[in-house]
């Protein structure tokens, strides 16, 4: 009976009720491949062709879905990854999964230096050993996000 929300002195008026703030993004409607650097180049998409989404973190650009098994177990083919656009030019945290919009498809993959001048180094999480390394040229990503955060359904 009365308020659900009761502050120490017992009124409610400084209590806040509204919900708590939200985060938007925009899904982007194509999967990120987690395999090889096989697909379609997509002319690109806009934002009114997208449908807004709730992230439960702040600061991301977009959601994308993930295809594929090469990242399992961390990125569950079915699941969205949360990403933000970064300056590859600028600094690349070697190590950490990003996204990458390149001429020949959009892939994840855990990133790492490369032996090879102006190309990085695209790394499978999946232990099963199916899935070999593969270099990508600099000059063939159009752009490149870091993985923020992943969200999956069990």
């Amino acid at each position: 009976d009365g308020n659900m929300l009761v502050t120490q002195g017992g009124t409610d008026s400084n209590v806040d009720t509204s919900t708590s703030e939200l985060y938007y993004t925009y899904l982007i409607p194509m999967s990120a491949m987690a395999g090889s650097l096989i697909g379609f180049d997509a002319d690109g998409v806009c934002p009114a062709e997208c449908e807004r989404i709730v992230s439960p973190i702040a600061g991301v650009d977009f959601a994308i879905s993930v295809y594929g098994d090469s990242m399992m177990p961390e990125f569950p083919s079915g699941s969205r990854v949360l990403i933000k656009r970064i300056d590859p030019t600028i600094y690349i945290d070697w190590g950490n999964v990003f996204v990458l919009d390149t001429a020949n498809g959009v892939i994840l993959k855990e990133v790492q230096p490369s032996d090879k001048e102006g190309t990085l180094t695209c790394h499978s999480l999946n232990p099963n050993g199916r899935y070999k390394d593969f270099d990508v040229p600099m000059c063939e990503i159009r752009a490149m996000y870091k993985v923020l955060a992943c969200v999956s359904m069990r």
